[in-house]
């Protein structure tokens, strides 16, 4: 019998599954997380790293990349976005992978927000403002571990961070969310 065109062929699940971790002597875990990162290897790291290079090339299928890698999510996906960003010379290219950035961050790229707002181009600046909103409608973080960067996006010089910084305080505000930086519970609870 041969494969279906487009297949990776069978995967080994049991080694798969040794490799991270979920075998135990009680039974098995599983989980988004974990199929997550089961995809990502059976992907390959170098796949997914190509596949930030296509996004940002802005190629003909390049929504579809940026789609799948916004539902993976995959470390080595985020970390070329970083690469890109660093050390590509194209405005365009270092826009282009903030803004992906954006979509397939997890919380590990908040400690990467800092830098973006620094970053002497304004669409960057927007973009990583950006992935703060993105990570808190997500619920990858909490508005307590972004308060220092929603005080610097509030003072931004770039309108387009302030404009990100009042759109995150509205969500905040209409989530309820009292950990929202600068809220204030209501004794009344109203």
């Amino acid at each position: 019998m041969t494969q279906p065109e487009g297949t990776l062929g069978p995967v080994d699940w049991r080694a798969l599954a040794e490799r991270l971790g979920t075998l135990r002597a009680d039974g098995e875990s599983g989980g988004s997380d974990l199929g997550r990162r089961a995809l990502e290897l059976i992907l390959g790291a170098d796949a997914l790293r190509a596949a930030v290079d296509y996004y940002v090339a802005a190629l003909p299928g390049a929504e579809l990349a940026r789609s799948v890698l916004a539902l993976l999510r995959p470390l080595p996906a985020m970390e070329r976005c970083l690469e890109v960003w660093r050390g590509d010379a194209d405005p365009d290219a270092r826009r282009a992978a903030v803004e992906l950035l954006r979509v397939v961050a997890d919380r590990r790229a908040l400690a990467w927000v800092g830098e973006f707002l620094r970053d002497r181009d304004d669409g960057v600046q927007t973009w990583g403002a950006g992935v703060v909103d993105q990570l808190l409608w997500s619920g990858q973080v909490d508005a307590e571990d972004c308060a220092p960067l929603m005080e610097a996006m509030q003072t931004h010089p770039n309108e387009g961070v302030r404009r990100y910084a009042e759109l995150i305080h509205s969500f905040l505000a209409g989530r309820g969310d009292a950990s929202e930086p600068g809220a204030t519970p209501d004794p009344a609870g109203m």
